[in-house]
């Protein structure tokens, strides 16, 4: 017969003598960050789902832009530009440009339901790049999740944009006890000028999972055709 875990019995037994309301009131008041994370978990795979079996055929270019109130989306002028500029075809595949993620990964972050699904795109190799403070995308770079930009998957990046790149060194130090490039300073470009998205300044990375990195220099490039 299995045994149940340790600490299952010793809850309850805590739980013993209490009435249906007292029980919930204390699940809830020590648990509620697990319940909220696996109810997020839960409804973020129903949406992927979701979204995989209604949107039309392949995904031509995916970016996140955190912390922004921009609207950037679909329809809006900076994303009808950028379809029209990279050629795409709406009825073949999705452009998506998702500005309504808030979490600051260089801050404080238990609990912030944004930055779990920052994470799991990113983990999951849904998006292309992603975009946000310089301080935010070192502090992701760290943790390795992040395109190494010296990749050869990289280098027509590299031989156009390497002016301007972002370095971090790697908690994982087996991995390299140098800096590592994982972003690209956006200063100067539509997002910091024209569109006003990050007046502060901003920077670009690039999802290590990506399947599209030809998309990512297709996007640089729009974004530095405003640049001046």
């Amino acid at each position: 017969m299995r045994t149940l875990p340790q600490w299952y019995r010793d809850e309850r037994e805590k739980l013993r003598g209490y009435g249906l309301r007292a029980r919930l009131k204390y699940i809830w008041q020590y648990y509620r960050l697990w319940i909220i994370g696996i109810a997020f978990a839960v409804g973020f795979v129903g949406y992927a789902v979701w979204n995989y079996v209604t949107v039309p055929g392949d995904i031509h270019f995916y970016g996140i832009l955190s912390n922004t109130y921009a609207q950037l989306g679909k329809d809006s002028d900076f994303y009808n530009g950028f379809v029209e500029a990279a050629g795409y075809d709406l009825k073949t595949g999705v452009v998506e440009i998702d500005c309504a993620n808030y979490c600051k990964p260089s801050g404080r972050v238990i609990g912030n339901n944004y930055y779990e699904k920052l994470i799991s795109m990113l983990d999951g190799g849904v998006d292309d790049v992603w975009i946000a403070g310089a301080e935010d995308v070192i502090a992701i770079g760290e943790a390795g999740r992040l395109m190494d930009l010296n990749g050869d998957a990289m280098a027509s990046i590299r031989e156009k944009y390497a002016d301007r790149f972002i370095y971090c060194t790697p908690l994982d130090e087996s991995y390299s006890d140098q800096p590592v490039p994982i972003g690209i300073d956006l200063a100067g470009t539509a997002l910091t000028g024209e569109y006003s998205a990050y007046p502060e300044g901003a920077a670009l990375a690039v999802n290590a999972s990506t399947q599209r990195p030809e998309q990512v220099l297709v996007f640089l490039d729009y974004l530095f055709a405003y640049e001046g």
